[in-house]
């Protein structure tokens, strides 16, 4: 089915990057709710699966995957990246993949709008409101921006106000989310570009549950 931003993650988010961050050589283990946390093998990277103990949302949402990169074992996160329920796990996977792969993630912030280009790329609209720092998707029905966050997306950098993405997916205006992501200021743009590059790829994805909120907004092949 496509788009593939509106098909949802067939209730199978956990399993999916699970899989894929074990297949990249990351070490697994279960919390005490049940919950999968993966680590690198030095520790400064790491992903959390917090669905068995909800305690942030987004825009009413609730967070499923927190992902960071630390200097130091000990150490705060540099920057935090947030996934909510319903997120399709095809760039999730993509976000992941590349923080496996990277080898340098803990640059400070850096300028620019890169993560932006794939969207632009595959024709989403720039807001005519917010040139450069915001794109919709056809239809209006998914938005990636560039723009200060909400102040419980944690990052190391200690000035206030900073710019970091933020994508979501709502089938109208003023519907609920169907889901939203947010990568803090000093996320690498590279790995945000990764999501967004698989965010807005035209091809098809393969489901078994259509969400409910999406029926009649998808196309089936």
């Amino acid at each position: 089915m496509s788009p593939r931003y509106l098909a949802g993650d067939d209730g199978l988010l956990a399993e999916r990057v699970t899989g894929a961050l074990t297949g990249a050589g990351w070490s697994h283990r279960t919390t005490r709710h049940s919950s999968p946390t993966l680590h690198s093998d030095d520790q400064l990277r790491g992903a959390d699966w917090l669905q068995g103990a909800p305690e942030l949302f987004l825009d009413g949402a609730v967070v499923v995957w927190v992902f960071y990169a630390r200097r130091h074992v000990q150490g705060l996160p540099v920057w935090t990246a947030h996934f909510t329920a319903g997120t399709p796990h095809e760039p999730v996977i993509a976000f992941a993949t590349a923080l496996a792969a990277a080898p340098e993630v803990v640059r400070g912030v850096e300028s620019g709008r890169a993560a932006l280009v794939p969207l632009a790329d595959a024709d989403w609209a720039p807001d005519p409101t917010d040139l450069g720092n915001t794109f919709w998707a056809p239809r209006l029905q998914a938005c990636v921006s560039y723009r200060e966050l909400p102040p419980e997306i944690a990052d190391g950098n200690p000035l206030p106000g900073l710019p970091g993405y933020l994508a979501y997916a709502e089938v109208a205006d003023l519907a609920p989310r169907q889901w939203v992501a947010a990568f803090s200021p000093s996320t690498p743009p590279d790995l945000v570009r990764a999501f967004t590059e698989c965010l807005a790829d035209p091809r098809p994805v393969e489901r078994t549950t259509v969400p409910a909120d999406a029926e009649g907004y998808l196309l089936y092949t």
